[in-house]
C-alpha cells in the first residue's frame, strides 16, 4: 500500500526524538479510525503548544489532515493542573506557568514571578528559578545519568509550586527557552506591541515603540529583556503572555493549520525542547483540553507583596502565600481574557 506523503511528514517530524514522544502509530491509527468533525482549535492549545510538543502532535494533527473523530483517548475524569516551566541554557528557569484544564472547557494560566522567594523542599529558601537546577545538580552528585536528574530537578520544581500554591500539579513540561525563538521563525515572525522604546545591550534587546514583527533572535531578545523595563520581571512576565497569545492567533490565522508542511515544522521544533513527565498521557489531555473555549481562556500573575527586595538571595519578588494560594484556587476566574494590546 502506498504511504500517505502527510503521514509520511508527521513520522519525519517526530523520528528525532521518540523517546519523548506517544508512539505515531497510535496517533496516526486514531487518524484513519477518523470521523468528520467541526474543527474548534483553541487558544490555549496553541498557546500550550509552545510548550506541550506532543498535545500539540495529538491536537492539531487530525485538524491538519481534515479528518476527524476525537483524539485517540478519554478525557481524565478531573480537571487537571499542569506546570509549564522555560529554562534558559544554564538551567535556570526563566518563565513558570501553572495551568489549569477544565472539564466543563474553562482554562487558566498563571505565572509565578522567577525571582519568588520561595521555600523549596530540601534546601530551604531561595528563588523559584533556582528549583530545578537545585534538583538537578543534587541528583548528578548521586551519581544519576542526565535524564534522572533532569526528572529530579523537575520535580523539585513541582514540589516547590506545590507547596507554595497549595495545589497537586498532575502533570509537568519543561522546555528550552530557544523553542520560543524557533517557534518565532516557522510561524515567519511573531507580532507584538510595545507602549515605548526599549533597550538593553546585554540581552541584545533594542526595540522601537509601536507594532513590530519579531524574527527568531528578535523573540529571544524580547522575552529575555529586563533591564530598562519599569516593572522588571514582572513586564517580562506580561511579554510571555503577549507572545503567546500573538503565536496562537498567527497559527489559528490564514488556515495554517491546513497545511502539512507547517504543521510538521511546529512539532518538529517544539518536540526538540521538551521534557514532560513519564506518566503523563497527553492523548488523554489532548482530549481533555481540544474543546477548550478560546473566551474562556484566563492569563494573570500571581499577588505579590513587593519587588526588588534586598535578601541574602539577592534582589526579590515577595509573594504572600495565603494570597497565591487564594488565587490559584480562584484559577479559572483569575486574570483577564483580554489583556492591553500593547506592553512595556
Amino acid at each position: 500500500m502506498t504511504t500517505d506523503p502527510t503521514e509520511q511528514l508527521i513520522r519525519s517530524a517526530l523520528h528525532a526524538e521518540a523517546d519523548r514522544r506517544p508512539d505515531p502509530r497510535v496517533v496516526l491509527a486514531g487518524l484513519r479510525q477518523a470521523q468528520p468533525r467541526r474543527s474548534r482549535t483553541p487558544l490555549l492549545v496553541v498557546a500550550a503548544a509552545a510548550v506541550v510538543a506532543v498535545a500539540v502532535a495529538a491536537v492539531l494533527v487530525p485538524r491538519m489532515l481534515q479528518r476527524s473523530a476525537p483524539v485517540v483517548g478519554t478525557a481524565p475524569a478531573t480537571d487537571q493542573t499542569v506546570l509549564l516551566a522555560g529554562l534558559d541554557d544554564h538551567d535556570t528557569t526563566d518563565s513558570v506557568v501553572l495551568g489549569r484544564f477544565g472539564r466543563d472547557g474553562t482554562a487558566a494560566l498563571a505565572s509565578i514571578p522567577r525571582d519568588s522567594l520561595v521555600d523549596i523542599p530540601g534546601f530551604g529558601q531561595g528563588k523559584l528559578n533556582s528549583a530545578y537546577s537545585r534538583g538537578k545538580e543534587a541528583a548528578q552528585q548521586q551519581g544519576r545519568d542526565e535524564n534522572a536528574a533532569a526528572e529530579a530537578g523537575a520535580r523539585t520544581l513541582v514540589d516547590t509550586v506545590q507547596q507554595l500554591t497549595g495545589t497537586h500539579v498532575d502533570h509537568y513540561a519543561v522546555v528550552g527557552m530557544a523553542a520560543f525563538g524557533q517557534l518565532a521563525h516557522v510561524l515567519q515572525g511573531i507580532p507584538v506591541c510595545l507602549r515605548a522604546a526599549t533597550h538593553d545591550s546585554r540581552a541584545g534587546a533594542s526595540f522601537p515603540a509601536g507594532e513590530q514583527v519579531l524574527d527568531e533572535t528578535k523573540a529571544l531578545a524580547f522575552l529575555r529583556q529586563r533591564t530598562g523595563l519599569p516593572n522588571g520581571d514582572l513586564d517580562r512576565i506580561a511579554r510571555l503572555q503577549a507572545y503567546l497569545r500573538s503565536a496562537a492567533n498567527e497559527v489559528i490565522g490564514g488556515g495554517r493549520l491546513a497545511d502539512p508542511a507547517f504543521v510538521s515544522a511546529l512539532i518538529s521544533t517544539v518536540q526538540r525542547n521538551v521534557r514532560t513527565d513519564p506518566g503523563w498521557d497527553l492523548l488523554s489531555f489532548a482530549a481533555l483540553v481540544r474543546d477548550t473555549r478560546p473566551a474562556d481562556l484566563r492569563i494573570g500573575t500571581v499577588p505579590i507583596t513587593g519587588s526588588d527586595l534586598d535578601t541574602p538571595y539577592g534582589a526579590v519578588i515577595g509573594l504572600a502565600p495565603g494570597e497565591v494560594r487564594t488565587f490559584v484556587a480562584d484559577l479559572p476566574h483569575s486574570g483577564t481574557s483580554a489583556p492591553d494590546s500593547c506592553v512595556n
